[in-house]
């Protein structure tokens, strides 16, 4: 037992000792590089874990998608249930009632009549659709102040920043259902069940929407990295940095436009004639120069594809990561 407690008490210290590295180091960083100074490295990493995506758990997720509900969600659903007390931990670290009472609500209740977790009644609207929230020390850092440092990317995890790297260690470690599981010495395979069906459970939610983006994608990096700190932001938040600009207002169909199209309404914008036969033909509403470029989806073929600027890349001029918003 104290064996235990001073193993916990050395990599908590550890933990924060990275924190204050953060902070300390920051001064130190210059401007231009807190970005993504790291970006060589992360991209040899990132290209890491797309191999071992498309190889390991890319067909995982398939194969986890082909499962029945039953038993597929009750254990998806045990999963994010034993991932509450670490929630609630740093819900109560950042003094968020409202979490705090989401999180114990959503807990009680799938305890108690979704037969301990394994159905989750408490989104239902009988008991009130209960949001999910989810905590993570990473969050807890910033709401303290703590500045997200560097962007990293980590082997298998993915996107991360240093601050978010330290939280994951910090949560890995204060767990108290990890720390259980090494008092009572369950084996490696019990405790990362729980982690292994989260991650398949997310990667099987966005199957569809990962694949369309990298083909989409003129660099997938960027766009994965843009991403990232959008999600983290509306983590912490609770908001988008831009409301005005969501996925369903910035499809990915709409990151690239047809060069062949462009052309086309370039040239009909021009043509007076052409634009008073299109115009004449809905008498109640009069149609602008605007309007026939935001229906140009309905007519548009195959063609070249050019870069239209919206796509967020550190390799073109006009990115621009204020402009994109793809998280809902």
């Amino acid at each position: 037992m104290v064996n235990y407690i001073k193993k916990f008490n050395k990599m908590l210290f550890l933990c924060i000792f990275s924190v204050s590295i953060i902070l300390s180091a920051k001064p130190c960083i210059a401007a231009e590089d807190v970005n993504d100074p790291f970006e060589k490295v992360n991209r040899n990493i990132f290209k890491f874990n797309n191999h071992l995506d498309d190889y390991f758990f890319k067909p995982v997720a398939k194969g986890w998608r082909e499962i029945p509900d039953i038993p597929r969600k009750p254990l998806s659903n045990l999963a994010t249930t034993a991932k509450t007390p670490i929630s609630l931990a740093n819900a109560i670290l950042q003094l968020n009632k409202q979490s705090i009472g989401n999180i114990l609500g959503r807990f009680l209740i799938n305890m108690t009549f979704g037969l301990g977790g394994m159905f989750d009644v408490a989104g239902t609207s009988a008991f009130g659709n209960v949001p999910e929230v989810d905590e993570d020390f990473g969050q807890t850092l910033a709401v303290w102040g703590v500045p997200d440092g560097p962007y990293v990317m980590l082997p298998i995890f993915g996107p991360s920043s240093i601050r978010d790297a330290v939280g994951l260690g910090v949560d890995t470690v204060t767990n108290p259902l990890s720390f259980a599981y090494r008092m009572s010495n369950i084996g490696l395979e019990a405790r990362l069940s729980g982690p292994v069906v989260r991650g398949v459970t997310t990667r099987e939610k966005y199957l569809d929407y990962l694949d369309e983006m990298k083909e989409g994608s003129l660099d997938f990096y960027a766009t994965m990295r843009s991403l990232y700190r959008q999600k983290r932001r509306k983590d912490i938040s609770g908001e988008l940095e831009n409301k005005d600009l969501t996925l369903s207002q910035l499809p990915l169909s709409e990151v690239y436009e047809d060069l062949d199209v462009v052309k086309d309404e370039k040239e009909n914008l021009e043509n007076s004639n052409d634009l008073n036969i299109v115009t004449s033909m809905d008498t109640s509403s009069s149609t602008s120069k605007s309007t026939l470029l935001d229906n140009k989806e309905d007519l548009k073929p195959k063609g070249s594809r050019y870069y239209n600027g919206i796509l967020p890349s550190s390799n073109y001029p006009a990115f621009s990561e204020s402009r994109v918003n793809l998280i809902e």
